[in-house]
């Protein structure tokens, strides 16, 4: 169980307090709960570690009964470096304990002007848009 984990908001609260990723308490169409990643500009600044603990204890917020529906990942990448995206996606197909239907990723803002997109060989247990 998610529950037994053990992480407790004081064990997170410095990346609680980066606003790094929420949980917001509002559901997706299917009724399963939204994690978001606001758009900020020091994704990188995070260290893994603390990632990971972060999104270990955000996936315990919701009750039981809501995470099973599985969760929504919106990740905000504007005023970021698009080449973030791969290590957070990589982290979150690790380490994140509760299931994932959709990650919706926002693209920067000159995204269309100086990127393609290529997830190369990467494979996710969930879908990326």
């Amino acid at each position: 169980s998610l529950r037994t984990e053990g992480i407790k908001a004081s064990d997170v609260l410095p990346v609680l307090k980066e606003k790094v990723a929420f949980v917001s308490g509002g559901r997706d169409k299917r009724g399963g709960p939204i994690l978001t990643f606001p758009a900020r500009s020091n994704h990188d600044r995070i260290k893994q570690e603390e990632l990971r603990r972060l999104v270990t204890y955000l996936s315990t917020v919701p009750s039981e009964d809501v995470c099973k529906r599985g969760f929504t990942v919106i990740i905000d990448m504007r005023g970021s470096k698009w080449e973030l995206i791969k290590p957070l996606l990589k982290t979150l197909q690790e380490y994140f304990p509760a299931e994932i239907c959709v990650a919706l990723i926002i693209k920067p803002d000159n995204f269309w002007q100086k990127q393609k997109t290529n997830f190369g060989s990467a494979k996710f247990s969930f879908e990326v848009r």
